[in-house]
């Protein structure tokens, strides 16, 4: 059985995450620097004020915009490795599931003797390892979607109350009262 890893690629600055080929399905490459730039600087979110918020609405703007892209991408490729399995599935269980059948008797003939049988299939096991692997990506990249989501939200509260408190960038941040 081929090994079929992920790899997280450093060139200069930038990043990329490699998903091998399978199949007739190319490689992926998804550049992970604006959504690296974004986990760096969530920090940043809690102390926004007027003069920061324009930049980091965009680092986080552009990181959602690739998760979202490349969200959509693995959801084609989970599609892919689904098809890729129910075909390994039908070559098993239509082609050599019949013959082991033969010298059997027929009560021996169940759901786990067939599931069984299929996980020793070569092709149906790395079918299934790439669904896995690529679901895995898919509820990390999800994940961070919502943080986006979320960041994004609290500093548009943020300014907001700023906004609407009539404080400008000189006493923003006055915790006391003047005397």
């Amino acid at each position: 059985m081929e090994e079929n890893n992920v790899q997280n690629i450093i060139i200069g600055d930038r990043q990329a995450l490699v998903i091998p080929a399978f199949g007739k399905s190319p490689a992926l490459s998804f550049d992970m620097s604006n959504i690296r730039e974004a986990e760096k600087r969530i920090i940043e979110a809690k102390t926004v004020n007027p003069s920061t918020y324009a930049e980091l609405e965009y680092v986080f703007n552009s990181s959602y915009r690739d998760l979202k892209r490349y969200l959509s991408a693995i959801g084609y490729q989970i599609s892919l490795a689904e098809k890729a399995m129910e075909e390994a599935k039908a070559d098993v269980i239509l082609d050599k599931y019949p013959e082991f059948m033969k010298d059997r008797h027929k009560s021996q003939d169940n759901a786990d003797m067939r599931k069984g049988f299929l996980m020793r299939d070569s092709a149906y096991l790395l079918a299934l390892d790439r669904y896995n692997q690529l679901q895995a990506i898919n509820s990390n990249f999800d994940g961070k979607i919502k943080v986006m989501e979320n960041v994004c939200r609290y500093m548009r509260k943020s300014m907001d109350l700023i906004l609407r408190s009539g404080l400008s960038n000189n006493n923003l941040y006055v915790t006391s009262a003047k005397k």
